[in-house]
């Protein structure tokens, strides 16, 4: 299995449906040229900001790319655009003005200007207010989908951004999706004595 058809199946699995041309024009804005400054296809600049800032928070860099180096925000700006429905747009949208309301009833200011302890307090405030996931496979709850928080599923969507990034799965996971080949007869010479002591 390919990684587009991995992310298409992994999707599905939320309850969405998605096309392989979607996600090949996704993954290819996401890794278009850096001298080009990216538009958002749904969230306004400033929610794109939260929404960079959101997933950077989420997964920070450290030893390994952070969400900002894989372009984890463009992903799920094209991915919430080209997959999911106008209800879920709108869900979106919605929330990503109230997670900024809330951040600037906390902290007097808004997400993209706090700092990081106080980043840290906020999303350690609704990670302990969201609802629990159910114990599926993968962590989603494909019948109550719009019951998670807005911050719930974008927690999922940077992951589920990261998890799939061709960065992540060649030089962090070192994922080979097809094993070597079958040699089925070969010299113990070349492979030498397995001892089962």
């Amino acid at each position: 299995m390919d990684r587009r058809q991995a992310i298409k199946n992994t999707v599905l699995a939320m309850g969405y449906t998605i096309s392989v041309p979607s996600v090949i024009s996704i993954f290819n804005s996401c890794t278009s040229d850096t001298a080009t400054e990216w538009k958002p296809q749904l969230f306004s600049s400033d929610q794109a900001k939260i929404l960079g800032e959101l997933a950077e928070t989420i997964l920070p860099k450290t030893q390994t790319p952070g969400a900002r180096d894989l372009k984890i925000d463009q992903f799920i700006d094209g991915l919430i655009k080209r997959v999911f429905s106008a209800e879920d747009q709108q869900f979106f949208l919605k929330g990503i003005d109230a997670f900024e309301k809330e951040c600037k009833d906390k902290n007097g200011k808004g997400f993209v200007e706090c700092s990081t302890e106080q980043r840290k307090q906020l999303l350690t405030k609704m990670e302990q207010e969201s609802p629990k996931l159910s114990p599926t496979m993968w962590g989603f709850d494909m019948k109550n989908a719009n019951s998670s928080s807005f911050y719930r599923r974008v927690k999922e969507l940077t992951l589920l951004g990261y998890f799939t990034s061709q960065e992540v799965g060649k030089n962090i996971l070192v994922y080979d999706p097809v094993p070597g080949a079958y040699a089925g007869d070969i010299s113990l010479s070349e492979v030498g004595k397995i001892s089962f002591e």
